[in-house]
C-alpha cells in the first residue's frame, strides 16, 4: 500500500508538470511578474484583476487542510511563452480577445485523506475576454488539447491508464470534466488526476487536482466543480 502510494505521489507529480501548456491553452501558464496590460498594451484596471480573484475556488472552497501557496497574473504574451509555438498560440490568445489570466495554487504540507481517499495539490485558474464568443473559441481549443492528449505518455512510467469524461450537466454555459488514472476494480484505490473547464459568458475558469483512492474522489471534484462555477457566475454577473 505505501509502495503504490508513493508511486502515485510520484506519477502525479509528473503529471502536473506534463500538464503545463494544457494548464496555459486552458487559463494560466505565466510568471505574472510584470504588470497586467490589456491587449493595446495599456495598463488594466484594478477591477479586472479583482474580478478574476473572484473567479476562482476561493479558501473556503478547497479541502481542509489545503492552503493559499502562490497566486499569479499573466498576461498573453506569459501565457504563450510556454507554448510549443509562443508566437501561434499568442496569435490565438489575441484573436479570442484574451484579456488577462489569474492562477492559484492550494497546497498542504502533507496530503490530504477524506474518506478512503488522499488528495494532492489544487489549481485553479481563470482568465476573461472581450466577449463571449471569444472565450467559447479558447474554451473549445482547450477541449480539443484534453481531447488530442496522448494520456499513457503523459503519466511517465505508468500502465494501465485510462481517461473519461464525465458529465457536469447545466453546471455553466459549457463545461467538461476529464478524469485521467489507473484502471481499477470497483472500490480498490488508484491514482487520478481530474482537470474541469467551464466556460461563462466572457469568462473561463478550470481546476486540477489529484487523488489517491476510490470513486468517492468523484464527488469531491463535483463539489470543487459547483463551487468554481458559482464563483464564475458571481463575479461576472
Amino acid at each position: 500500500m505505501l509502495k503504490r502510494l508513493e508511486l502515485a505521489i510520484a506519477g502525479l507529480l509528473l503529471l502536473v508538470t506534463s500538464l503545463s501548456l494544457l494548464a496555459a491553452a486552458c487559463d494560466g501558464g505565466g510568471e505574472g511578474t510584470p504588470p497586467p496590460v490589456s491587449p493595446t498594451g495599456s495598463p488594466l484596471p484594478s477591477e479586472v484583476q479583482d474580478q478574476l480573484r473572484q473567479m476562482v475556488l476561493q479558501p473556503d472552497d478547497v479541502l481542509v487542510g489545503f492552503t493559499l501557496a502562490d497566486e499569479v497574473f499573466s498576461t498573453n504574451e506569459e501565457s504563450a511563452a510556454s507554448a510549443d509555438d509562443p508566437q501561434g498560440h499568442l496569435a490565438d490568445l489575441q484573436s479570442w480577445g484574451r484579456i488577462l489570466g489569474y492562477e492559484v495554487l492550494y497546497e498542504s504540507s502533507e496530503p490530504v485523506p477524506v474518506g478512503q481517499t488522499i488528495y494532492f495539490s489544487i489549481q485553479s485558474t481563470a482568465s476573461i475576454y472581450e466577449n463571449s464568443e471569444g472565450a467559447s473559441a479558447s474554451f473549445a481549443d482547450a477541449v480539443a488539447t484534453a481531447r488530442t492528449t496522448d494520456w499513457p505518455v503523459v503519466f511517465v512510467g505508468a500502465e494501465n491508464v485510462e481517461w473519461e469524461e464525465v458529465p457536469l450537466p447545466g453546471l455553466a454555459d459549457e463545461a467538461m470534466w476529464l478524469r485521467v488514472g489507473e484502471k481499477g476494480e470497483p472500490g480498490e484505490q488508484v491514482f487520478s488526476f481530474d482537470i474541469v473547464m467551464l466556460r461563462q459568458g466572457v469568462g473561463r475558469g478550470s481546476f486540477q487536482i489529484g487523488s489517491f483512492g476510490t470513486e468517492e474522489s468523484k464527488q469531491i471534484v463535483e463539489q470543487l466543480a459547483r463551487a468554481q462555477a458559482d464563483r464564475l457566475r458571481s463575479a461576472l454577473e
